[in-house]
């Protein structure tokens, strides 16, 4: 199978991440409203004396928890669909793709720390909520930012060669 080209790896590939990015679509827009109704629908139980629905700050942290989460993907999946459409083109090594590549990165530093403050936020709140995170992602966090380098690089010299006669 090639790498490049209409039919290729690429291709399949762009078909998945638009079906990934529809899923998570469709998450992200159910936790927008999870994060607007809970508090709300909360609020207005005890406000008419209805009782209690069961939902506290632990609750509410993991569902933020959740959105950023399914954010930080949903960007990165379309960001990474900007680069296989690049590929399937012929032409992976442009300026662009190392820009995207940056912003895949800091996209993914946000939502880590976004994960560490739940998890220090959690330990405030008496929650039973489990927010942890790995050296492994932190270490895949800096390859994203070395693999920008390396398509910043190319992208170099492949304009460079454009120019050589």
């Amino acid at each position: 199978m090639r790498a490049i080209g209409k039919g290729s790896l690429a291709s399949l590939l762009a078909v998945g991440l638009h079906f990934t990015r529809i899923i998570l679509l469709a998450a992200f827009i159910g936790l927008s409203i999870a994060m607007v109704v809970v508090p709300l629908v909360s609020l207005f139980m005890s406000a008419f004396g209805a009782g209690d629905i069961g939902v506290d700050a632990g609750d509410y942290i993991e569902i933020s928890h959740h959105f950023v989460t399914f954010s930080v993907m949903l960007f990165v999946a379309n960001r990474l669909l900007e680069i296989l459409k690049t590929l399937r083109f012929g032409s992976p090594f442009v300026g662009e793709n190392a820009d995207r590549f940056r912003g895949v990165g800091y996209a993914l530093l946000i939502g880590e720390g976004a994960k560490v403050a739940f998890g220090f936020l959690t330990l405030f709140i008496d929650s039973s909520a489990s927010i942890n995170t790995s050296i492994i992602t932190w270490l895949a966090i800096i390859a994203v930012f070395v693999l920008a380098e390396v398509f910043r690089e190319g992208a170099r010299m492949k304009e460079e060669q454009d120019l050589t006669v």
